[in-house]
């Protein structure tokens, strides 16, 4: 039914359109306008336009139903203007036949009249002419469809790999934390109760973000502070954190939980005491947030499959198509993320 009020509408401004374009020709050409020829126009005009919308419109319905513009645009295109000439012919012949033979009562044969093959070829040019502009609006229209659901398709899969990445971050920082937590319960039973109240506080962190693809410096600098905080409780003055962030800067944003896996890999890999602590950085240099920290290999060398680094790697391409910048030098391990 939508269809239908949707033809008549065009059809209604088609001629419309046509009668317009006759009252201005008439009074450009004879500085005149014939109403008695205006009104014959838009009864002509109405009786040829409205089966020709409809038509046209119900053999574009059917064609687009059976050939696809995605799949096949050049059998669509040919298809599609062979076709509506053929059945534009087709239809002015019967409207010919209908309004000289059976309404006017002339014979068959002024149907085939020279001033008549006139009006077939005036007929077979204009549909020429709309058919061309119809196919490459709807050409176009279907490159734009295309494109909207490649688009969809697109961020779908970037959010079903984005939640992969980050479903890897919750459980591999439990794990740890609940390494630190069996030492802690070995060697002093109120530090483990505190490290597990501090736990507990940083993992409402996480699932608070589980859900977002990043978060603000402003955030991830708070729970980094959290989070050493409770490294502290283990290994007591032997970290430390500094920090040389400019103000405007905290509002911009990196990956969420970017700083933990950094910080996690840092302490996981680096042998680090009260007299020799391991120094931990962060700045903001040409919109990249530079994290550092001084190496001191553990003696017990730490199998390291780099994950946590290929983690945030996948992460900046799929949000981004940005590359961090890591610099594992002899006395210190950079790594450079771009601010998003």
């Amino acid at each position: 039914m939508s269809n239908i009020y949707k033809d008549l509408k065009v059809a209604s401004l088609v001629v419309l359109a046509i009668c317009i374009v006759l009252i201005l020709m008439q009074v450009v050409i004879y500085d005149n306008v014939s109403w008695a020829m205006v009104k014959e126009q838009v009864i002509y005009n109405t009786y040829y336009g409205f089966p020709m919308t409809f038509g046209m419109s119900w053999f574009f319905d059917y064609v687009n139903r059976w050939i696809s513009w995605d799949e096949n645009p050049k059998l669509r295109t040919i298809v599609g203007i062979l076709g509506s000439i053929a059945l534009t012919m087709i239809i002015l012949f019967i409207l010919n036949f209908i309004l000289w033979v059976l309404i006017k009562g002339e014979p068959v044969d002024v149907i085939f009249l020279q001033s008549q093959r006139i009006f077939y070829l005036i007929g077979f040019v204009i549909t020429m002419i709309v058919t061309s502009v119809m196919h490459t609006i709807g050409f176009f229209n279907e490159v734009q469809t295309q494109k909207e659901i490649s688009y969809k398709l697109k961020q779908q899969k970037l959010s079903s790999e984005l939640n992969a990445l980050r479903a890897h971050v919750d459980p591999h920082f439990l794990f740890n934390s609940f390494n630190v937590l069996s030492g802690l319960i070995d060697e002093d039973t109120d530090r483990a109760q505190s490290f597990l109240s501090g736990l507990s506080g940083i993992y409402r962190y996480i699932l608070e973000q589980r859900n977002e693809s990043t978060s603000t410096l402003t955030e991830e600098l708070g729970f980094a502070k959290r989070y050493l905080d409770l490294q502290r409780m283990r290994f007591e003055n032997g970290i430390k954190l500094e920090t040389d962030i400019d103000s405007e800067k905290l509002q911009q944003k990196i990956p969420s939980l970017t700083l933990q896996m950094l910080l996690e890999n840092a302490i996981k890999h680096n042998a680090f005491d009260a007299s020799d602590p391991l120094v931990i950085s962060l700045s903001v240099v040409n919109d990249h947030l530079v994290v550092k920290n001084n190496t001191k290999p553990r003696k017990e060398l730490v199998a390291s499959n780099g994950i946590g680094l290929q983690n945030i790697r996948d992460r900046y391409q799929l949000l981004s198509g940005n590359a961090i910048d890591v610099i594992n030098g002899q006395n210190e391990f950079i790594v450079k993320l771009p601010l998003l």
